[in-house]
């Protein structure tokens, strides 16, 4: 019996990138990128997005808009905030980051046609960024990884170098999301990887009050948190919200 009232600490076969074959681990990116198309993991990003970018751009007009994408896999973030952003003309520059070497090139490579996209292989722990080096973070899908002090500690050290607001968009976990993601995974998917960490990840998802306790901790107690479709959390911290 799966109990679903708690968060699973199992690692996922992608944390453990010497255990994963560099063609299974493309593979697995690929389909991620379907995955995420799907879902509504990358609509869900965007449309927290959208409105933070476009307030930007009215009010520094010319300016460049600056993004950080943590954990950013096969780029698919970046890349559709860079499309979107070039329909409207807005200069805009995303440093895509991740710790897999293979991501990392798998990513340069789907990015090559958006030379507004910077890869950067780094440790999300042990980074060195300026204070408003960026206007605005992202975090999808990547947070359920960690353990709820892993992640607040992420966020803290995140703060300070973010001008406008952090955005996170990650899994809710409950059966109905377990068992359809294990159902669609199952019927379609071709990796060994994405079979076992599809419905693991939801396992390692939150729910509602697990991600306002997290949040609390960093002092965000006010953040915005929505539903999105599919299963997923939506969350919008501007920096300024922050508490003693």
């Amino acid at each position: 019996m799966i109990d679903f009232s708690r968060r699973s600490e199992e690692a996922e076969k992608i944390d453990f990138p010497d255990l994963v074959s560099a063609d299974e681990m493309k593979a697995t990116l690929r389909e991620l990128r379907l995955v995420n198309a799907w879902l509504g993991g990358a609509k869900a990003c965007l449309d927290s997005l959208k409105p933070l970018l476009s307030s930007l751009a009215k009010t520094r007009p010319g300016q460049t808009l600056r993004v950080v994408d943590f954990g950013s896999g096969g780029a698919d973030i970046p890349i559709a905030v860079v499309e979107w952003a070039r329909k409207r003309g807005w200069p805009i520059h995303v440093v895509a980051i991740d710790f897999n070497e293979v991501a990392c090139r798998f990513a340069s490579e789907a990015a090559s046609r958006h030379p507004e996209i910077e890869v950067v292989r780094a440790d999300v722990f042990h980074l060195c960024l300026r204070a408003g080096a960026f206007d605005v973070a992202v975090y999808s899908a990547f947070l359920h990884h960690f353990t709820g002090a892993e992640i607040a500690e992420i966020l803290s050290n995140c703060h300070g170098t973010v001008a406008t607001a952090i955005v996170i968009n990650d899994l809710q976990r409950s059966r109905l999301a377990y068992l359809g993601i294990r159902a669609l995974t199952r019927l379609f998917s071709s990796s060994e990887a994405v079979r076992n960490d599809g419905p693991l990840s939801v396992l390692k998802g939150f729910q509602r009050r697990e991600l306002k306790e997290i949040l609390a901790r960093c002092g965000f107690s006010r953040a915005r948190i929505e539903w999105r479709w599919a299963f997923r959390y939506a969350v919008t911290i501007p920096p300024g919200l922050r508490e003693p």
